[in-house]
């Protein structure tokens, strides 16, 4: 990719976790709380189908090895975050969600080649990590207290 095209997917990238902190903090000091874990959620497993689809991509683009196998394991994320949001209760489902993040991330920076990627995938997967933590802590101090 060209500079100017890594600039913008950076970019995009950051902005990307505003709804993430945004929603985190926000639940944080009680406002909207139940709303905000309700679209937290769903944006979190968005994002990982996000994540597992660019694995589409680069099998679309001859850009993977194995590419059958690539294309199963990349239906985890969605799978997972669905199994997740579905079955599990709030606090869980947020708890599983942030493991899946770190889980991926592991994986996504050995199969995708590219030094940009892994430059802004790592510092952006833990950020989003960690608002899932303050969501569990938020949440887990609610049942606890309330």
């Amino acid at each position: 990719m060209n500079e100017a095209t890594i600039v913008t997917a950076n970019r995009l990238t950051w902005a990307g976790i505003v709804p993430f902190l945004g929603s985190a903090i926000l639940g944080a000091i009680g406002v909207w709380q139940d709303q905000l874990a309700h679209a937290f959620l769903i944006y979190s497993a968005v994002i990982l189908s996000f994540l597992g689809g660019i694995h589409w991509g680069l099998v679309m683009a001859g850009r993977l090895e194995n590419p059958q196998g690539s294309l199963i394991i990349c239906m985890f994320p969605c799978l997972a975050a669905w199994g997740a949001v579905a079955f599990l209760p709030v606090l869980w489902a947020i708890a599983a969600l942030g493991f899946i993040y770190l889980i991926w991330l592991r994986y996504d920076i050995r199969r995708v080649n590219e030094k940009w990627y892994e430059q802004i995938r790592q510092p952006v997967t833990f950020v989003v990590a960690g608002s899932h933590f303050l969501w569990f802590i938020t949440l887990a101090t609610e049942l606890r207290v309330g």
